[in-house]
């Protein structure tokens, strides 16, 4: 079960990941986010893929230090 969640964390992650250099992407090669429906475009994806993106680190960090526990 545990290593069921890691894979769907490490999914989203990715997917953050690509929603994120999308948005820098849009931020850096278009003229999009000169009008205000392509800023809310780009600040969207930035921000779902940096939510999505956050739970991985901290679910292998919880992961290593419960190894580290039965370890002893």
């Amino acid at each position: 079960m545990q290593k069921n969640v890691i894979n769907y964390l490490k999914m989203l992650h990715w997917v953050g990941l690509s929603m994120l250099l999308c948005a820098v992407g849009l931020y850096f090669f278009t003229e999009l986010t000169q009008q205000v429906t392509g800023m809310m475009i780009v600040a969207s994806l930035a921000g779902l893929g940096m939510v999505m993106m956050s739970p991985f680190p901290i679910a292998l960090f919880l992961q290593w230090a419960q190894a580290q526990n039965q370890g002893q």
